[in-house]
């Protein structure tokens, strides 16, 4: 089970959590960053029929296991017959501001868009929901990863880099600005001038 576990949860997990960090622009609705999350959501569900565990037992133990299943059943079947689980994923491009307006490209984020929790952020909750799996069996599994960011440049623009191996098309791209507060938070920002840029990625 161990294996199986490392090769369809955590190590996903691991490689979409660096994708993520790539300074890549993503069509926010469809793009192999939705697909893999949406794929990882349903193995994440499918852990429990794995494991032999109901599945309402563990929606009850886990806040972030209950999610994960709303979020595969979506991901498999669209609008579902109970409203309040209904939900979407989209991907944005989160850059911080600086004092001098300058950007730097932290990394994409995956939000679960959910009728009832609001905004969500996909990699935090299913990294939760898989810890809890470890702990839960008892495997001896040292994981407790970091959310990857991009390096700590600061640029005269927000820039990314579009590459065709990761998407079919793009049409368009989701901006999050955000900014440090007093106590070092990155918060929702405004700035009052932004230059953006989508460059061909060269290999």
């Amino acid at each position: 089970m161990t294996t199986r576990f490392l090769t369809n949860i955590v190590k996903p997990w691991d490689e979409l959590n660096s994708l993520l960090s790539e300074r890549y622009a993503f069509q926010p609705e469809i793009s192999d960053i939705t697909r893999l999350a949406g794929s990882l959501s349903v193995s994440i569900k499918h852990q429990a029929e794995v494991a032999g565990i109901s599945r309402r037992k563990t929606d009850d133990e886990s806040y972030e296991n209950r999610l994960m299943s709303d979020v595969a059943d979506a991901w498999k079947h669209g609008e579902l017959k109970d409203p309040r689980r209904n939900n979407s994923l989209s991907v944005g491009s989160q850059f911080e501001c600086n004092e001098g307006n300058n950007f730097r490209f932290i990394r994409n984020i995956v939000t679960v868009n959910h009728a009832t929790d609001g905004s969500l952020d996909f990699m935090k909750i299913s990294k939760e929901a898989i810890k809890y799996w470890i702990n839960k069996l008892c495997m001896s599994i040292n994981w407790n990863p970091s959310i990857l960011e991009g390096d700590m440049e600061f640029h005269k623009e927000a820039y990314l880099f579009f590459n065709p191996k990761y998407q079919i098309s793009m049409g368009s791209t989701n901006l999050q600005i955000v900014k440090r507060n007093n106590t070092n938070q990155l918060i929702p920002y405004d700035s009052p001038e932004i230059r953006f840029a989508v460059y061909e990625h060269q290999e």
